[in-house]
């Protein structure tokens, strides 16, 4: 449980970082990569450790990657697709999409280490 929490703790870090001091104080390309995608990118790593999660403390062997992967390309694409159509402030994407999908692949590799 500890390393799960660990792990939540450190996006929910970066994600603090990115909003409150990294996005304020950047500008040009950098600024737009944090302030449009990274929090997407933080968002599917972090959908994918609470699926990891639930299934291991319940007793569940790990989940393989493409389910992951599914859950990442399936919420994705419901906040890009779906959310706009009953949240007038929220927008569509597709890269949006891909930044979820690219963050729950990249946490993959550190979850398949935590578990050896």
């Amino acid at each position: 449980m500890k390393k799960y929490a660990a792990l939540a703790a450190g996006l929910l870090g970066l994600y603090l970082l990115n909003r409150f001091l990294l996005i304020p104080h950047t500008g040009g390309l950098l600024h737009r990569v944090l302030s449009c995608w990274f929090a997407d990118f933080l968002a599917g790593s972090m959908m994918v450790l609470i699926l990891w999660a639930a299934l291991r403390l319940s007793g569940r062997k790990p989940p393989r990657p493409w389910h992951c992967l599914a859950l990442a390309l399936a919420c994705g694409l419901f906040w890009e697709c779906i959310t706009p159509l009953y949240l007038p402030r929220s927008v569509g994407d597709p890269r949006d999409v891909l930044a979820v999908l690219l963050g729950g692949g990249c946490i993959l590799p550190i979850l398949y280490e935590t578990e050896n």
